[in-house]
């Protein structure tokens, strides 16, 4: 891969991160850095997923009568 696709792919995985990327990690290669791209993707997916689940169940013990004004405190 060229120079600027190698600091294309860095540049997504640190907007990813939120941060800037740590030196060691101009020791990967373009595909490791693809990948771990993908894995941290997938990572925060399945954690939104779970954070709505679990704010889902929560709301199980909230009485139906309350649940919209719960809703509209937590900006949900």
């Amino acid at each position: 891969m060229s120079d600027a696709a190698r600091r294309d792919t860095a540049h997504q995985l640190g907007t990813t991160l939120r941060a800037p990327l740590p030196a060691a990690f101009d020791r990967l290669t373009d595909t490791e850095l693809a990948e771990l791209d993908r894995l941290l993707h997938d990572a925060l997916r399945r954690r939104a997923d779970n954070l709505d689940a679990a704010i889902d169940t929560s709301l199980d013990y909230v009485p139906r009568l309350m649940r919209p004004a719960v809703k509209k405190a937590l900006g949900l």
